[in-house]
């Protein structure tokens, strides 16, 4: 899929952040970064944006991408470079949530799968490392984990279904059909 213009998004703006119909499916990417610093944050132009965005289509479904996370994920050092809540947010949010299908993030270096304003929210893990499940007040770190990336694939008859796929080379197909005959690219009888 190829998305025209994605490479000027954000030409005479500040942000670089968009949104594009995907068939019946509306993806909008907001800008969370603050030039400098490690947390994000959402000014009243970027949630200005967002809310005529969101008021367009009122019945398309949605996918939202934001790299900060927009709530706690219980990993102390993370959320103390979060995106930094805002009410106005969460009540845009409130009020379009029954069209928002999800909201993806990153960030994290870590995948974890929460609801916020009564939205589904994911965050991928890293491809590179994560940091630790440090679900105490520990250090910040990371390990080297099996890198990875959430493949979010969206019909209108299934919704918004996300596949975890690890990166790297493992072995396999294994059969556990109960027909040692079968090929794997074959279904079983």
């Amino acid at each position: 899929l190829a998305l025209d213009g994605v490479a000027e998004v954000g030409a005479g703006s500040a942000f670089r952040q968009y949104a594009v119909d995907l068939g019946d499916l509306r993806l909008i990417a907001l800008d969370s970064n603050v030039p400098g610093k490690a947390h994000g944050a959402l000014c009243a132009e970027r949630l200005g944006w967002l809310e005529a965005e969101l008021g367009q289509g009122s019945d398309q479904p949605v996918l939202m991408m934001v790299h900060h996370p927009p709530a706690e994920t219980g990993i102390a050092f993370m959320d103390r470079i979060p995106l930094a809540s805002d009410p106005a947010l969460e009540a845009i949010i409130r009020q379009h949530a029954a069209r928002i299908q999800r909201i993806v993030c990153g960030h994290v270096h870590r995948a974890i799968f929460y609801r916020w304003q009564n939205v589904p929210v994911s965050i991928a893990p890293g491809v590179a490392h994560h940091v630790i499940l440090g679900l105490d007040d520990r250090e910040p770190a990371f390990v080297m984990e099996p890198p990875g990336f959430h493949l979010h694939h969206w019909s209108t008859e299934r919704g918004l279904v996300t596949h975890h796929v690890p990166i790297g080379s493992y072995p396999g197909p294994y059969q556990f059909s109960g027909n040692p005959g079968a090929r794997p690219d074959q279904p079983s009888v």
